[in-house]
């Protein structure tokens, strides 16, 4: 009985990283294991507020004419990311070392001071606008087909967009394969995504933060079927 029950334990095992919905990453693609190929855009932003009553109602208008335009269901989404102002404050200390007069370099040494706490305040976020678009495939013959379908659909999406507004304009492109690794590491670690940015575009294993690996275990253990090694 003992040997059957283990061998039962052992066939159910399974990693935190089993429950990652994702296979690969690649050609600025992400392909699930449910068989779908995902492309992501990002879009940039207008600030309407500042717009006078007749400005907002016509953007508001061109923006209900975009969503008529959609055939196929698609996911618009606002993802808060960390302020990373590493290459800003290194470019900043470049030119500290240029600077001959001592008062304009006590006035940089004051910005590298100011932009050195608002990157070590975790609290400081910007939100970035998303565009989700995929297709689904059941086979390798039918994969090549998505494929061509979905790079389509991104650019006829990259140009409804563009064209939306006459000014400002907006702007769209695809999310590179670091993006893309930067975009899933935000929600499945969101903690250490916050500390570290993912620079190499190699297969980067998801790494779980302690608080999530805490929510995770504790998630796990109420359900016998899954084991944390």
């Amino acid at each position: 009985m003992f040997g059957k029950k283990k061998e039962k334990q052992e066939t159910s095992e399974q990693t935190v990283q089993d429950l990652i919905p994702i296979r690969n990453i690649y050609n600025e693609m992400v392909e699930t294991k449910d068989n779908r190929l995902i492309k992501i855009l990002t879009v940039t932003s207008v600030n309407i507020s500042l717009m006078s009553r007749l400005e907002q109602q016509e953007v508001l208008e061109n923006y209900e004419s975009f969503l008529k335009t959609i055939d196929k269901p698609i996911q618009v989404s606002r993802v808060s990311t960390p302020v990373n102002l590493e290459e800003y404050i290194e470019n900043l200390q470049n030119d500290l070392d240029k600077i001959q007069n001592p008062y304009k370099k006590i006035m940089q040494k004051s910005y590298i001071w100011y932009a050195n706490n608002i990157q070590e305040d975790r609290d400081m976020i910007r939100r970035n606008r998303y565009i989700v678009l995929d297709e689904s495939f059941n086979g390798e013959k039918s994969k090549q087909e998505a494929i061509r379908k979905l790079a389509m659909r991104c650019d006829d999406y990259k140009l409804k967009i563009e064209e939306m507004l006459q000014t400002p304009k907006l702007q769209a492109r695809e999310l590179t394969n670091k993006e893309l690794e930067n975009y899933f590491h935000m929600f499945y670690d969101y903690q250490n995504a916050q500390i570290t940015n993912i620079e190499n575009e190699s297969a980067t294993p998801y790494i779980i933060g302690r608080r999530n690996l805490l929510d995770t275990v504790e998630r796990l253990k109420a359900n016998n079927d899954y084991y944390v090694r």
